[in-house]
């Protein structure tokens, strides 16, 4: 659909983006949504069908990055490069607080779809970071190691802005961690 009703719904999502992160989805009425979209209330139930799908529409088309930003297309020849480069973009895209990381963590508890789809989007990312990390160290696919060394980078790059005044992950003293126990 295009025109005034695909811009109608573009901005029906950007509202509900900044008011689920700031208020919360249960304190946030459709009337409020409708009003800071600039839209009639019915569009969201035209669009959307309920305030829960308008929910899940956001977190199925706002939550996701491009794995190409996450993980470098092309391998450094040195190891401790590679996974220095690796850290930098996990932990300046996974690490940033963003709207959808509020609207994910406090939406998951109360709805098992946002927290099915937070899953999908974890293990689509732990895929990639162990494929990256097996082309690093020579191997044709990831093995366990690969596998565990990318489950704790994704973790330790989200969780980093979650536990303010922990000491900082430097992306040197991360590839001396990770090179250690892949290589």
């Amino acid at each position: 659909m295009t025109g005034p009703a695909s811009s109608g719904r573009d901005r029906i999502l950007a509202a509900a983006e900044e008011l689920f992160a700031e208020r919360g989805y249960a304190r946030t009425s459709t009337a409020r949504l409708a009003t800071a979209a600039g839209v009639p209330q019915g569009l969201i139930f035209y669009h959307f069908g309920t305030k829960e799908g308008l929910l899940l529409a956001l977190i199925r088309e706002r939550s996701t990055r491009t794995l190409a930003d996450l993980v470098p297309g092309s391998v450094p020849a040195d190891p401790h490069a590679a996974v220095v480069e690796l850290w930098s973009r996990l932990s300046r895209h996974l690490g940033e607080q963003t709207p959808m990381h509020r609207i994910v963590f406090r939406e998951s508890e109360h709805h098992p779809e946002v927290q099915a789809r937070a899953r999908e989007i974890h293990d689509s990312i732990t895929t990639s970071v162990s494929g990256y990390l097996a082309r690093v160290t020579g191997d044709r696919k990831p093995g366990a190691r690969h596998v565990t060394a990318a489950r704790l980078l994704v973790a330790a790059s989200s969780a980093s802005p979650v536990a303010p005044g922990s000491p900082a992950l430097t992306a040197e003293s991360v590839a001396e961690l990770v090179l250690g126990g892949i290589l």
